[in-house]
């Protein structure tokens, strides 16, 4: 990792683990499967424990969740609450299996 020079030069500690974490997120944020499975193995290599990457996950995800929250209060406020029939016509699309 880049080090600061000089007076104002304090330790950084984005270390290989942290970047992992960070990159273990970003694979959450995005959907990234391939991502997540790389930086995942990566992490292990370095050590990173299981506890400390399901913080990274957990955190990625609320961060994730957050907007998409926000957007569906949005459109309960401008269409009202989803009714059963609404739900159930829905619950053919982006089905996944996992």
């Amino acid at each position: 990792m880049m080090k600061m020079q000089g007076a104002d030069a304090k330790a950084s500690i984005f270390t290989g683990q942290v970047a992992e974490l960070v990159a273990i997120g970003a694979a959450i944020a995005s959907n990234c499967e391939p991502c997540f499975k790389y930086h995942y193995d990566q992490a292990r290599k370095l050590g990173v424990s299981d506890l400390d990457m399901r913080y990274a996950v957990d955190l990625a995800q609320k961060v994730k969740d957050t907007p998409a929250r926000a957007m569906l209060n949005l459109a309960e406020r401008y269409l009202g609450p989803a009714t059963p029939d609404t739900k159930a016509a829905a619950s053919s699309c982006c089905v996944t299996t996992s």
